[in-house]
């Protein structure tokens, strides 16, 4: 899979500004996909961050991945999950303006997960695509169980236990582990990727 072609650019959120990078799809679907906690080296450029970026872009989607506040070229400092939800939806904001009409679709790894259902419900969000988030660790934040989802993890993930993930699914949310895999991804990206190609698939059926 080759990467969609983006370009830089600057997002504010409040008084910070935040490093960015967009590409411009041609389809129905907008994501917005949030890294992993920056206290454990998180970014924009982690791999599961960037192969859910690839993937969304291959099937028509315009994409935006930034760096929360304090993280690369993004100005503050970390805020423990409040300043960084306020970075999510600046940018979703920023995204909307880019693909106006198209649906939002709120994706997020680890950290960025819990970040992305934290404000699923105030940004009125048309789908969810949580991997794994640390639900062995907190509880995810509550989410509209008629909105489609899919949640999934590894079943070596000791951060998000296969049977909580799988306590997760109801309504349209699906949940799915995927053998041999640690929270880290190390492997088993291709197989995140079928699924993310399968839901996708049900999104614009």
């Amino acid at each position: 899979m080759s990467a969609p072609t983006e370009r830089r650019i600057a997002i504010a959120s409040g008084n910070l500004s935040l490093e960015a990078a967009i590409h411009d799809g041609a389809g129905r679907l907008a994501a917005v996909v949030l890294h992993p906690h920056p206290r454990y080296g998180g970014d924009m450029d982690n791999h599961v961050v960037t192969a859910i970026a690839e993937a969304l872009a291959a099937r028509g989607a315009s994409t935006l991945r930034f760096n929360f506040r304090g993280v690369g070229r993004s100005q503050g400092s970390f805020d423990g999950g409040p300043g960084e939800a306020a970075d999510a939806r600046a940018a979703i904001a920023a995204l909307r303006e880019a693909a106006p009409g198209a649906a939002l679709l709120l994706a997020g790894y680890s950290f960025g997960a819990m970040i992305a259902a934290s404000v699923a419900l105030d940004v009125a969000s048309s789908a969810l695509l949580l991997v794994s988030p640390p639900v062995g660790m907190g509880a995810l934040p509550p989410i509209d169980t008629e909105t489609p989802a899919l949640i999934i993890a590894g079943d070596r993930d000791q951060f998000a236990p296969a049977t909580a993930i799988r306590a997760l699914a109801g309504g349209r949310c699906r949940a799915a582990v995927v053998e041999g895999v640690d929270h880290g991804w190390s492997s088993g990206v291709n197989l995140l990727v079928d699924e993310i190609d399968t839901f996708v698939d049900s999104l614009l059926s």
